[in-house]
């Protein structure tokens, strides 16, 4: 067949790499919707009666994740859906950053009648992601306290509303190159984690887990879906770049390079079900912690953000 053509002999949209198959337009939405459902099925991740949180942040992955969701739960009729909107308070000449995403998040939810809510770090934290920052709280990334900080906040909400999973964007894309991370680090803790193999995390799913970035691309495209484009002021992490850089550079000699590293997790998270990773309980907000730690990040965070502030306004008054 002509690489020109669709197997259903409609012209074209989207050539596979991969499998050297050509998609039309509506080939190509009904292949990716498939892809997401063969994922949640084959991981086990929805089942009746569940009540799900989705994060969308409002860039093309989330935005994405909830055309998928929506549409399933249209068919499904016996699952709850609600979404979140995270505002890391991001300044930016203009405003802030996140205001263009939220209003996207808005439409797309709206579409689906999903009930949206947006919170910030300001109300749950005390201050922005850029005060935070201004205030030199860690020494690393902004990336690293964000993350940190987002994690806590969906947390948060999806037990007020009573979810008992968390749907996230990420992508296939994203999670090789976190795999991979963790590997260079040894970080096999980190691994599990990511399973939720403890049960005082509430679950997340990844719908389109199995799902490439330029996939989920096309796809917001061919819907006509508006999303943030531009990144973050503090999006730039260097380890994750170079990881980035080093699996495309790899692809394009290794074919299925990144489908090989999430089959490498789930076998190796298969191997080691009968590990239980016991966590500590944060003795400032009861939240599960490192095993190696008293205190976790946010609240470490928090209070390294607090002292601060106190000192900086100490200094003022005098």
């Amino acid at each position: 067949m002509d690489r020109l053509f669709c197997e259903c002999g409609e012209k074209a949209v989207y050539l596979d790499n991969n499998s050297g198959i050509s998609y039309c337009k509506k080939c190509f939405l009904n292949y990716i919707y498939k892809k997401a459902v063969k994922t949640i099925k084959h991981y086990n991740m929805i089942e009746i009666g569940d009540k799900i949180l989705l994060a969308v942040s409002g860039g093309k992955d989330s935005i994405v994740l909830v055309d998928i969701m929506g549409k399933l739960a249209k068919k499904l009729q016996k699952i709850k859906l609600f979404a979140v909107t995270i505002d890391e308070g991001i300044e930016i000449e203009g405003g802030n950053y996140r205001n263009e995403a939220i209003e996207y998040a808005r439409v797309i939810t709206q579409k689906y009648s999903i009930p949206h809510k947006v919170v910030s770090y300001r109300e749950l934290f005390g201050g922005s992601l850029t005060e935070y920052v201004k205030a030199n709280v860690y020494k690393g990334s902004a990336c690293s306290v964000c993350g940190v900080f987002r994690r806590r906040a969906i947390n948060l909400i999806a037990e007020e509303l009573g979810a008992n999973k968390i749907a996230t964007g990420h992508n296939k894309d994203d999670e090789a190159q976190t795999i991979l991370m963790n590997v260079l680090r040894g970080d096999l803790e980190r691994i599990l984690r990511l399973n939720n193999i403890s049960e005082e995390f509430i679950p997340r799913i990844k719908p389109l887990r199995r799902i490439s970035e330029r996939e989920i691309a096309m796809y917001a495209y061919l819907k006509g879906y508006k999303f943030q484009i531009n990144e973050c002021p503090y999006s730039h992490d260097a380890i994750r770049d170079k990881v980035r850089d080093v699996l495309e550079q790899v692809s394009t000699q290794i074919n299925g390079v990144y489908d090989a590293l999430l089959n490498f997790q789930d076998k190796l998270v298969n191997y080691i079900t009968i590990h239980q990773v016991t966590l500590n309980k944060c003795i400032y907000c009861g939240k599960p912690t490192s095993p190696k730690s008293k205190i976790c990040k946010p609240c470490e965070y928090k209070l390294e953000f607090t002292k601060k502030i106190n000192y900086i306004h100490s200094n003022e008054s005098l």
